[in-house]
């Protein structure tokens, strides 16, 4: 039985940007499992494999369902050893770091960026959810957060922060990709697919490191659509 990754999908379903749903499917593609993606929107939770969880990604195994994408993580290495996410304890605690990181400076810098962007890509049914959900989050409407200022200049500096590692080796997790380049490269995702054009430019190392992630498994991330 194929796997089953509940994605999070736009009023155009080929539009799937979460980026804890792309951590999952890279996840995914680095154990070389077959899988199946089931787009589900913000509102229709009645159509969640969970809907009380009511959140995604969710994967479905068979009996099993397995959810958020940390978890859905843990759970491939534990039922799926070959070709481990993360190989080592060290591994492990880089991909902390990195997933801590993400918190701390690239999302919230990146966040207002896309909320309105988010928002108009949004069927038309989820559209008030999604703005009630995301203003009683943060406590401000979505035009106020998108009016934040300096966010391109923030953004820039964080990813900045990549370029050392990645002037030295090849992926985050040295002369191959693991669990620290999917955190990173998820999360990359969500401005991706998000806007037709790039809202940010990288520093070279990381721009080339983006380009190899993007071309991973037959360029599978890179073959994901782009708004118009």
């Amino acid at each position: 039985m194929s796997l089953k990754l509940y994605d999070l999908a736009l009023a155009d379903r080929d539009i799937r940007p979460s980026p804890f749903c792309w951590i999952a499917k890279f996840a995914l593609l680095h154990k070389g499992l077959d899988f199946e993606t089931v787009p589900v929107g913000f509102s229709n939770k009645q159509d969640y494999p969970d809907p009380e969880y009511g959140r995604v990604p969710v994967l479905v195994d068979g009996d099993e369902m397995v959810k958020d994408s940390a978890a859905i993580a843990a759970w491939l290495d534990k039922t799926y050893p070959e070709k481990p996410l993360t190989a080592t304890p060290g591994e492990a605690a880089a991909a902390e770091f990195y997933k801590a990181w993400l918190f701390a400076a690239f999302f919230p810098a990146v966040m207002p960026m896309l909320v309105t962007r988010i928002h108009a890509l949004a069927k038309k049914e989820d559209k008030p959810y999604f703005r009630q959900s995301r203003e009683e989050r943060f406590g401000k409407t979505l035009e106020d957060l998108a009016a934040a200022k300096g966010q391109k200049e923030k953004l820039e500096k964080a990813v900045e922060l990549l370029s050392a590692p990645l002037s030295r080796f090849s992926y985050l997790g040295g002369d191959a990709p693991n669990l620290s380049d999917y955190l990173v490269m998820g999360a990359f995702m969500w401005p991706r697919l998000s806007t037709a054009k790039d809202i940010y430019t990288a520093p070279e190392p990381v721009a080339a490191w983006t380009e190899r992630m993007l071309d991973l498994y037959d360029g599978y991330a890179r073959k994901a659509k782009r708004p118009s």
